[in-house]
């Protein structure tokens, strides 16, 4: 995933990156840094926006998203701190700290945003429901979502915010190159419902990537192992799903 990074900031240093967090990328960011500390990368006009955070939690604690980015990346390469954005999550108006940071999104538009899949099938935070918000905006967290993030709160589902700010739809697929990275056998059952049914359902929010004209799917075998043969064989070939 490190290569495909730095391949598209070898052709746009002032590369737009919508910025994970979680356990997935951690390697990723292993290897950024790696190759910037052997002269291979030069960050210095990478623009970010963070994907995700949850509200009411600041820089400072170590349990939010931003302090995630600066531990694992930001605070060892060259990156200008001007060209960071991340959501401020303890802002007295929200709202209208969200609608601009949408709008920093819009003007800049994202090159690039990698995500995995949640276990109830949401990308980013946008869990399922009976709509899906196109904008970047505050969001409930499923119960299954704060069960799943729990490791990272002392194994305890209550410890985990209630609420949390998410990047929307319509920033997702507008983005210009998706990845969604996928491992173990606990993803198989969703990449199987994602590509063997056709319908976008606001229930299965990773379903709606398949409107997305450029998105790559890296998995491992145990992930990939229910995904129907003839997808996979075209998969494997390199063909258009």
């Amino acid at each position: 995933m490190a290569e495909r990074v730095l391949t598209l900031l070898e052709k746009k240093p002032d590369l737009v990156f919508c910025l994970p967090a979680g356990n997935s990328p951690v390697g990723m960011y292993k290897e950024l840094v790696k190759a910037y500390k052997e002269g291979k990368a030069d960050f210095s006009s990478l623009q970010t926006f963070d994907m995700d955070e949850y509200v009411g939690l600041g820089p400072e604690d170590p349990q939010s998203f931003i302090h995630f980015m600066h531990h694992h990346f930001l605070d060892h390469v060259n990156i200008n701190l001007d060209n960071v954005r991340y959501p401020d999550a303890m802002a007295v108006d929200l709202d209208t700290e969200l609608r601009q940071y949408a709008k920093e999104i819009a003007h800049k538009g994202l090159d690039i945003a990698i995500t995995g899949i949640g276990d109830d099938g949401h990308i980013a935070f946008n869990e399922p429901g009976a709509v899906q918000y196109p904008e970047t905006h505050k969001v409930k967290l499923d119960e299954a979502t704060r069960l799943q993030n729990a490791p990272a709160f002392g194994n305890d589902p209550e410890a985990v915010p209630e609420y949390a700010i998410t990047t929307g739809m319509a920033e997702h697929m507008k983005t210009k190159n998706y990845f969604v990275v996928c491992s173990g056998s606990r993803k198989a059952p969703l990449l199987q419902r994602f590509f063997s049914r056709e319908e976008l359902d606001p229930q299965f929010p990773v379903s709606w990537l398949r409107m997305h004209p450029n998105v790559e799917f890296i998995v491992d075998e145990e992930a990939a192992a229910l995904i129907p043969d003839d997808i996979r064989k075209k998969a494997l070939a390199g063909e258009e799903l």
